[in-house]
């Protein structure tokens, strides 16, 4: 895979670093619509993205150059979704040539969609550097002429510059470029239909610093600047219609969409001098998209350069290879990080990263279409943020999270749409305290962790001795935590759509418990001289918790954990183990303070190891349950029913080689089996999103028909824990 070497300077650690560069040919006779299956993600640190195909036609209603929220608002929108572009190449004797660069998939005879208009025949390579652009190297045949688009949104704004460069020229040629910006102005859930009455967009002169001729587009209360570097616009109003999302249309939902062109920008393209098209919902000044990626190179150098520094400077350092795949890692994960609105600072943000710090933080689940949720940005937290030693941005996470809990519970997850907390969860609390004692560990920073965390976390602990809202509560009998009713998912096995919960696990679950005992013992390790008593109970109440759970969870008979105690059917009536083989019990050997036996632990890894795993992944169910479903396909309640009944999740492959190195003692064995784990899914970073891991596999595997990613194509906790457990693999055994 092409992942390079990333050489650094010992007197300056981004000196010379080489960021990943991933890249897809169209040979010739190749069929262009290979092409449509890559997709590509930039983020601008704001939970705005752009993102879209290495062909560059869009195939899902999130593909688009400009998806933002406005400044103060939560509710993301897509803007600017594409660009048609034409070059006009006119030599001296010759009649004009007229070259498209856009491809674009209608509707119409073929259920594949339309290609149109013929760009992908002139496409010769696309690339993407990880966390700073794309590119696209055209061909304009017979002409000696050769155009690189490149797109670049700017971090910390609400911007995307797209440029074009003539790479070779031809003497006496003149070279103009035709571009036609595309709008949508919509909820970025939603599509847009060209209206059979008048439509509300509204074009207005627009003015953007450093720009040559800009129009704004108006609508819902929204304004976008589209502005040109050097040329001119004319207005003219046009709708393109019946835009085809074959993505879209697979999994069920309204697939064709129509979308506005306020005008046509017309500029000449020269040697030496790029044109860029820019687009912007707050001011930003117009910037070439080749000074944009710039900035955000130097940015991602620096990110990426710190993690290899503290690496070394512990004494862990690797192979060169090593280092390469925590490049790659470091880079995917950074565009999980996000500045949002803070509470305490009005609508303002900051930006975060790379120098940057303060203000509030958040951790997005998963592009494109999660938000910023609880359980998901505890648990990436370590991988995203201490790894890479962003300690202040970890702890303004956590702080945003603390502040937002109600009754003991930190919020399942923000409204994308109007950034409200939703609080249904029994575990994102419990993903609190682990993530608050490991930031501790981490940075060292005590005054933080007890003046600003460690009363969230007693918090917790106490609301959830003494019961809180969706029936979490401890049971004073055996000291484990139950939760939830029939109608509730509060785990993170949570599918429910349509009034259907498709993994109902009220009750005791396993992983609750296991996060409960390892959270009451790292936190009294974590509290030291702080309240000595109130550790020393906290501890006595992990041991008593930790023996029935190996009393009660333990199936000896299976060799495995219960995957849930349910609770009892009737008066008198006992909980009842629940036999289902499920990943969940990984957690009661990956976490520290293990419940279990030695032998019990290494059981736990090879079940699931035997039972659960796949190339890529942790399978939610045991194939031989009668359960099991085993590809992630079809309609939204399809998918939801599959979800966590046989698809295999990535991010589980992180506890799971922990599991493995912990039961093992961290021997060299241990951690050479867990390197080989996690191997695959590094080599996946070159797959279907370059620079990403997705949500989810198929959990069914064949030579016929091997297992193929779903879900979104980046996913926070998928990146998070490969890379928090990588570095755990390559440092010498050291343990967590």
């Amino acid at each position: 895979m092409p992942i390079r070497p990333t050489p650094r300077s010992a007197s300056s650690p981004a000196t010379g670093l080489e960021l990943p560069t991933y890249t897809r040919s169209l040979a010739e006779g190749t069929n262009p619509r290979a092409l449509l299956h890559t997709e590509w993600l930039l983020t601008s640190g704001l939970g705005g993205f752009s993102m879209g195909t290495a062909l560059g036609a869009p195939t899902r209603r999130y593909h688009g150059l400009l998806v933002t929220a406005a400044p103060g608002s939560a509710r993301r929108m897509m803007t600017l979704s594409a660009v048609a572009e034409q070059v006009v190449v006119n030599a001296p004797g010759q009649a004009d040539r007229i070259f498209d660069l856009s491809t674009f998939l209608f509707a119409g005879d073929d259920p594949r969609g339309v290609l149109h208009p013929g760009g992908c025949a002139h496409l010769l390579r696309f690339e993407k550097e990880a966390g700073v652009c794309c590119r696209w190297v055209y061909r304009l045949e017979g002409t000696g002429l050769d155009v690189v688009r490149t797109v670049a949104p700017h971090h910390g704004a609400r911007a995307v510059s797209i440029g074009y460069t003539l790479a070779s020229t031809r003497p006496g040629a003149r070279v103009r470029l035709l571009l036609r910006p595309l709008v949508a102005m919509r909820d970025f859930h939603h599509l847009r239909r060209h209206p059979s009455g008048a439509h509300e967009f509204r074009i207005t002169p627009g003015a953007m610093r450093g720009a040559q001729a800009v129009t704004t587009v108006g609508s819902g209360g929204l304004s976008l600047d589209v502005g040109v570097s050097a040329g001119t616009f004319g207005a003219d109003g046009l709708w393109w219609n019946n835009l085809f999302y074959p993505l879209e249309l697979e999994r069920g939902q309204d697939h064709v969409e129509d979308l506005y062109s306020p005008g046509l920008f017309t500029c000449d393209l020269r040697e030496g001098k790029p044109v860029t098209v820019q687009a912007s919902v707050d001011g930003t000044a117009l910037v070439h998209a080749e000074d944009a990626a710039a900035a955000r190179r130097e940015r991602t150098r620096s990110i990426v350069g710190k993690t290899l520094a503290r690496i070394a400077t512990a004494g862990k350092r690797s192979a060169r290879a090593d280092d390469a795949a925590v490049a790659a890692l470091v880079c995917a994960g950074d565009d999980f990080v996000v500045a949002v609105p803070d509470p305490a600072a009005g609508s303002g943000t900051k930006e975060v990263g790379g120098g940057g710090g303060g203000g509030a933080v958040s951790i997005i689940a998963g592009y494109p279409w999660f938000a910023d949720w609880g359980r998901d940005t505890m648990i990436s937290l370590p991988g995203l943020l201490l790894v890479t030693g962003r300690h202040e941005e970890a702890f303004g996470a956590l702080v945003r999270f603390a502040r937002a809990r109600r009754r003991g519970i930190i919020p399942n997850r923000f409204d994308d749409a109007t950034g409200e907390p939703h609080y249904n969860t029994a575990d994102a609390s419990l993903w609190f305290i682990h993530a608050a004692c490991a930031y501790m560990g981490a940075s060292g920073d005590r005054e933080g962790f007890v003046r600003d965390l460690l009363p969230a976390c007693l918090d917790v602990v106490e609301h959830y001795r003494r019961g809180t809202d969706y029936s979490i509560a401890m049971d004073p009998d055996d000291y484990l935590i139950t939760a939830g009713t029939p109608a509730t998912q509060l785990t993170w096995m949570d599918a429910h759509r349509d009034g259907v919960t498709f993994t109902p696990r009220h009750g005791k679950p396993v992983e609750i418990n296991a996060l409960w005992i390892t959270g009451l013992a790292g936190l009294a390790g974590a509290m030291g001289s702080v309240e000595q008593m109130r550790a020393a109970d906290l501890r006595s109440l992990s041991e008593a918790a930790g023996r029935s759970f190996r009393k009660y969870f333990w199936l000896d008979e299976h060799g495995c954990c219960a995957d849930l105690l349910a609770p009892p059917g009737g008066t008198g009536d006992s909980w009842t183990p629940v036999a289902q083989v499920r990943p969940n019990q990984l957690f009661a050997v990956s976490l520290p303070n293990s419940p279990l036996s030695p032998a019990q632990q290494r059981s736990v890894v090879r079940v699931v190891r035997e039972r659960l795993l796949t190339p890529r992944a942790v399978r939610t169910l045991d194939p031989a349950d009668p359960a099991y479903r085993g590809r992630y396909r079809g309609t939204l309640f399809e998918r939801d029913g599959t979800y966590h009944n046989g698809t295999a999740w990535p991010w589980l492959m992180g506890p799971l080689a922990e599991a493995m190195m912990r039961a093992e003692g961290f021997s060299p064995a241990s951690r050479a089996q867990a390197r080989a784990l996690l191997r695959p899914l590094i080599e996946f970073l070159d797959g279907t999103c370059p620079g990403q891991l997705p949500e989810v596999f198929d959990g069914d595997d064949t030579p016929e028909a091997p297992q193929s990613p779903g879900g979104c194509p980046a996913q926070a906790w998928s990146v998070a824990e490969v890379l928090r457990v990588w570095v755990m693999v390559v440092a010498a055994g050291g343990k967590a």
